[in-house]
């Protein structure tokens, strides 16, 4: 089954109800984004991509500790770091696991603002 990078197919639920089996398995949620299910029961959220003509993966977080919706937001962030021509593998080995994460959760928190202003534009354009 082949999606496109916009489809979205996993829930918070099925993240959650995924069984662990004798091998490692894949979830895929779109755009090379997964949830990596070990035989143990660990679930990991990766972040699949090719940058300089090289497969490389991203590991953006262990679930449930990462929700789904924060896993989506991350990967969103290493999306626009390639998009900017940054690897993000080699910029997270450069920083530091922590710095790249505390940069990751800045992001975040910047996009959350935009996305709160944007909101609020609209509300008062509505009034009007």
């Amino acid at each position: 089954m082949h999606q496109s990078s916009g489809a979205r197919v996993l829930t918070e639920s099925r993240a959650r109800g995924v069984k662990p089996r004798r091998i490692a398995r894949k979830v895929f949620d779109g755009a090379g984004l997964y949830l990596l299910v070990t035989p143990k029961g660990g679930r990991c959220w990766r972040y699949a991509y090719r940058f300089s003509r090289k497969h490389k993966t991203l590991s953006l977080g262990i679930y449930p500790d990462v929700p789904l919706d924060r896993a989506r937001s991350r990967h969103e962030f290493a999306r626009n770091l390639l998009a900017h021509g940054i690897d993000p593998a080699g910029l997270k080995a450069a920083l530091g696991k922590h710095i790249f994460l505390a940069t990751m959760r800045e992001w975040e928190k910047a996009k959350g603002r935009m996305l709160a202003l944007s909101f609020c534009s609209h509300e008062g354009n509505r009034t009007k």
